[in-house]
């Protein structure tokens, strides 16, 4: 099989679930040719679909085909949402999934959010985040916590001053204090499976269902429902919610901000 951008396609659904953007496919294609050559990437003769299976199965493909776009309280509607959710949270330790996180802007915003609520509280939360993507490289990034000066961004710049405990600014880098990693648990995921973790109380995916083809968005909102509780919420990008419907999901609507609860 030659390497083509077809088969990379047809490989990214079978692997991903996704539509991959051509520009992004060619981009693989030239090089896959360029360090594969005619015998593969370890010299030994292979053929296209062993080359594109060791791509996909290291995460190389990942980071060239997936979209990785992510700064701190992206769409903060949805932080304002979760400040209004927080008082309802009882005694036990408030479970939290931010999936498809790209280099983790969202989970940390969602950490710095609750800790500031928790200064005021009369009665702090515990909570934990787990928090994956696809591309190891961004999950490895988000480990780090070194962001550049991009991801302080106008939208969300009314709720930056909660970064600001937290973020150390130098000449050209964001650093995290990485005291605010000790909730949060990094890690590789596929949404094409099921999630390792069960019982969360909230899940935020946003911006990401966009990429995935039709007839693999049920098999997402399933793996999805499956590891969250009763009666947890879903919480989609702004404008996803119309794209999204299952059978697991009711959508509900307070203040004007739309998102799921698992019935």
């Amino acid at each position: 099989m030659m390497i083509t951008t077809e088969s990379i396609s047809a490989a990214a659904e079978k692997w991903f679930g996704i539509k991959a953007d051509p520009g992004d496919l060619e981009k693989m294609r030239l090089w896959l040719l360029e360090s594969c050559g005619e015998g593969g990437p370890d010299g030994a003769c292979e053929t296209g679909s062993e080359i594109l299976e060791k791509a996909f199965l290291s995460g190389k493909a990942a980071a060239f085909l997936t979209v990785n776009e992510t700064y701190f309280f992206r769409e903060p509607v949805h932080f304002s949402f979760l400040w209004e959710l927080l008082p309802s949270f009882g005694n036990t330790t408030l479970q939290i999934c931010s999936a498809a996180v790209a280099s983790g802007c969202e989970a940390y915003s969602i950490a710095m959010m609750i800790e500031a609520y928790n200064k005021d509280a009369g009665k702090p939360i515990a909570y934990h985040i787990d928090a994956f993507d696809i591309n190891p490289m961004v999950i490895e990034t988000a480990k780090k916590g070194i962001y550049s000066l991009r991801t302080l961004r106008e939208d969300g710049s009314v709720l930056h001053h909660m970064t600001e405990p937290y973020l150390l600014k130098s000449d050209s880098a964001l650093h995290i204090d990485m005291e605010l990693a000790k909730n949060i648990s990094f890690f590789v995921h596929n949404l094409m499976h099921e999630l390792p973790s069960k019982d969360y109380d909230l899940i935020f995916f946003r911006n990401a269902f966009i990429y995935f083809t039709p007839q693999n968005r049920g098999k997402v909102l399933s793996n999805l429902s499956c590891s969250l509780k009763e009666g947890g919420i879903l919480i989609m990008g702004v404008s996803e919610t119309a794209q999204a419907g299952h059978t697991d999901f009711s959508a509900k609507n307070k203040n004007d901000v739309f998102y799921f609860q698992k019935t």
